[in-house]
């Protein structure tokens, strides 16, 4: 049987590990803020590192924001360019709670357009378990003409008809090319990144630029 003393010294070891995690969190934090600050000034973009108290609430519409809890977009990177509103910011939520708890982090780019309108569609990369809630009804757009695409992404809108018409063999043929992609999107608002994943600040001139061609194919396509 442990001692009291013992027992004392475990607790005060598991607290000084917690203690040590969260500064060296909060420094990593601290230096990828200052490097996106720098990668914004860099592309012309301004930047704020607070929370964006507005931001969340016009997205609550999209998949991605509405799972977990404990929801923040901070790094905030924005700007205009060709009369495209671009919004690049850190997303953070966490699923479940106690030891089941797990925190995700992705870099999201936003873009918004009075020229591009898209039905609502959510796609992400397709799991077993997307396959085995195939076999009970889930939802799952497939297109015959791109069978990788269809067995490579899970594609799901309320607009079927009008998101195959919006989905154009260029649109296909991209995302069967780069598994792992992520996009939402709805009306005049286009959402791209990859679940879970934070880009490099020295990367997000390319992720920008991927999410710019992607805008382009879907501004295509509608």
């Amino acid at each position: 049987m442990d001692s009291p003393l013992s027992i004392a010294l475990m607790v005060a070891g598991g607290i000084v590990v917690i203690a040590a995690i969260v500064m060296i969190v909060r420094y990593y934090d601290k230096k990828r803020t200052e490097a996106l600050q720098a990668a914004a000034q860099a592309m012309t973009l301004d930047f704020s590192k607070l929370p964006d108290s507005q931001l969340l609430p016009s997205l609550k519409a999209f998949p991605l924001f509405s799972h977990g809890h404990s929801k923040k977009a901070f790094n905030v990177l924005s700007g205009v360019a060709d009369e495209i509103e671009i919004t690049m910011f850190d997303y953070r939520y966490t699923t479940g709670g106690g030891k089941n708890q797990h925190t995700h982090n992705q870099t999201v780019v936003l873009l918004k357009s009075a020229v591009l309108d898209v039905p609502p569609f959510s796609l992400k990369p397709q799991n077993v378990f997307h396959s085995i809630g195939k076999a009970f009804g889930y939802q799952d757009i497939d297109f015959d003409s791109h069978p990788v695409f269809s067995e490579k992404y899970l594609l799901r809108s309320s607009d079927e008809l009008g998101i195959r018409e919006v989905f154009i063999p260029d649109i296909l043929e991209y995302y069967e090319a780069r598994p792992g992609l992520s996009t939402e999107a709805g009306g005049d608002r286009l959402l791209f990144f990859r679940a879970s994943k934070k880009v490099k600040p020295e990367n997000l001139p390319a992720f920008l630029k991927d999410g710019f061609h992607v805008y382009t194919l879907f501004k295509r396509g509608s």
